[in-house]
């Protein structure tokens, strides 16, 4: 048994929150928590006797010492063991709650039981409530950021920010597909007080206490301040996505989409990982209007064919979105639940409405998009080839890349009909004779789809070329945000790598490592060696351009050039004037081509 008194006790301030939910009943919430930390323990633990303090009229504090036995993470086979101490702390100030735990990992422990059966009278405190009363957006010292952007993105997952006023060296443009996880901030107008907060976790943190007088004195102000300030903020940072945490403003999903199971990471969970490589290629969605406006209705294809259509109603939990089928329509009903697996997780899938809104992440964000135009697409005709075809061969999943050039997927209009003799878009024509090198560099780690090398009026061109299937072929086709995302980031982060690397060096070593790579010059079949050799010589010449080329037929000029006050083309816009200035300060050029009908 230790005995403490609380005078003993000087912890680094790092609290955990929340508010009761039936304020009329005495709160019973601390030995709740002593049962978690017992019956939740994988080692042997020893509670000691909980004391209770009264604090004025309104605060009560109630502390509990533990020890726990353990053996050596070195030692087997032996009964030698290990003793920690810690300490369990609660506040409870009229209708809020603090908790403090010596052990590591026990805030987020038990920030999970909020609202459930262990913890019913204990709910978390709305993120709203926390941004209004803990962030000041003009007196942010370090700022943590988490992208909404999908990983592989050329954005980074995660960035970290210090500064004097951090908030002004966002960009507007840049930095809107981020949301703030946590902030360290001034407050209450005092230069010398900051706090650290982090709204998902209900987490706050101050840092180290002299004493026990001062940890107290420092949690009752928190907790107090959440009960006299009720006011609502759920923006603090104004640049930045926001969750929401209800669907109220929810209106008129504009597309819909599913991570490229390529860029889905294995450790991510192998059965999403093989549900999104079943329904990549043979399934495809087609957003239908709704009565009500924030629900999602999706007519379901297999392989062109309808299979049924099903209405979704995005429901919100504690900020995590989740799905209600308010109606399925079956026609092949084997083939439609194979696809409708996807909303038991909503991390897999993306969707974005009119309204501002986007579901990524599993959450639902407001993005404030910016008003930027994008005014350089290449406009062209892929007569009769498929659209919705991206390779050869009858398996999307095993294409026949011997046969590039034979039938009428997009990889064979590449083949038989791209020019790379322009130097100017204005310039771009498509060509019946092909002229310079193509190769072909699809697969795992590829650099690009094709790489082409052409010498036109004394430069040498390289072509770095990523194609991506249209999402429809329908000319009732909207403006999609899903068909672009994946494919632009992809050309941006292998362009950048490219830059890190030696291009040539890494390609030699791909051909190494495969059977066969499809090359060609002046449209003949041509050893793949001799154009990774005549590419070496090229990027020894110092008049060398490199150009990113994204081939995606799903826009439609016409639908494109008509669309300047949708949201669709405002994100689409952002996406693409993104990309461009990633690729550009690179040092190179960004193309992409669309279909002119």
């Amino acid at each position: 048994m230790i005995v403490l008194e609380k005078e003993n006790i000087a912890p680094y301030l790092s609290i955990l929150m929340g508010r009761k939910s039936n304020q009329k009943k005495p709160c019973d919430v601390h030995e709740n928590i002593v049962k978690i930390l017992k019956n939740e323990s994988s080692n042997e633990i020893v509670i000691s006797e909980s004391k209770k303090e009264y604090i004025g009229e309104v605060a009560e504090v109630v502390y509990t010492p533990y020890r726990i036995l353990k053996s050596p993470s070195w030692l087997k086979s032996h009964d030698a063991q290990d003793v920690e101490h810690h300490i369990f702390v609660s506040f409870n100030v009229d209708n809020y709650l603090g908790f403090y735990f010596s052990e590591k990992g026990k805030k987020d422990e038990i920030r999970e039981c909020f609202g459930k059966k262990a913890l019913p009278n204990v709910m978390p405190i709305p993120i709203n409530h926390l941004n209004s009363n803990f962030i000041n957006e003009d007196k942010i010292k370090m700022l943590w950021l988490t992208g909404i952007h999908g990983k592989n993105n050329f954005k980074a997952d995660s960035k970290v920010l210090g500064g004097e006023s951090v908030a002004d060296t966002l960009d507007p443009l840049i930095d809107q597909s981020y949301m703030m996880s946590a902030v360290r901030t001034e407050v209450w107008n005092n230069v010398n007080s900051t706090v650290g907060i982090n709204p998902f976790k209900s987490s706050i943190w101050r840092g180290p206490c002299k004493d026990w007088q001062t940890f107290e004195n420092r949690v009752i102000q928190i907790l107090d301040l959440l009960n006299t300030n009720v006011n609502q903020t759920s923006d603090p940072i104004s640049i930045l996505s926001y969750p929401i945490p209800n669907c109220s403003e929810l209106e008129e999903p504009y597309d819909f989409s599913l991570i490229d199971y390529e860029f889905f990471p294995e450790e991510e969970g192998q059965n999403r990982k093989e549900l999104l490589r079943k329904l990549q290629y043979n399934y495809s969605v087609e957003l239908q209007p709704t009565f009500v406006k924030s629900n999602i209705l999706l007519d379901i294809f297999h392989k062109g064919k309808k299979v049924g259509d099903i209405t979704l109603e995005p429901l919100i939990n504690d900020y995590k979105v989740s799905f209600n089928i308010k109606h399925g329509n079956p026609i092949k009903k084997s083939l439609y639940n194979d696809y409708i697996k996807i909303f038991k997780y909503p991390e897999i899938i993306k969707c974005w409405f009119e309204s501002g809104h986007a579901i990524i992440n599993g959450m639902i964000f407001k993005t404030g998009y910016q008003d930027v135009a994008y005014e350089k697409f290449i406009w062209a005709d892929f007569e009769n080839y498929n659209l919705k075809c991206e390779k050869p061969g009858k398996d999307p999943l095993k294409p026949e890349l011997t046969k590039i050039g034979q039938e009428k997927s997009l990889f064979c209009w590449v083949k038989n009909c791209w020019s790379g003799d322009w130097l100017e878009a204005t310039e771009f024509n498509t060509t019946e004779k092909a002229k310079g090198w193509l190769y072909c560099d699809d697969g795992s780690g590829e650099k690009a789809d094709f790489i082409h090398l052409t010498q036109y009026k004394g430069m040498n061109l390289i072509s770095l070329i990523h194609v991506k299937a249209a999402k429809s072929d329908s000319s009732k086709r909207r403006i999609s945000v899903g068909a672009h995302d994946v494919v632009l980031n992809q050309g941006v982060k292998n362009l950048r790598y490219c830059l890190r690397k030696n291009l040539v060096t890494d390609l030699q070593e791909r051909l190494k490592n495969s059977l066969t790579k499809e090359c060609w010059f002046d449209g003949q079949k041509a050893r793949a060696e001799d154009f990774i050799e005549a590419l070496n010589e090229a990027e020894k010449i110092s008049k060398l351009k490199t150009r990113v080329i994204i081939v995606q037929p799903h826009t439609r000029k016409s639908v494109y050039e008509n669309s300047n006050s949708s949201n669709s083309k405002r994100q689409l816009d952002v996406l693409l004037v993104s990309a461009d200035n990633a690729i550009r300060s690179s040092g190179s050029e960004f193309h992409i081509i669309g279909i002119d009908e």
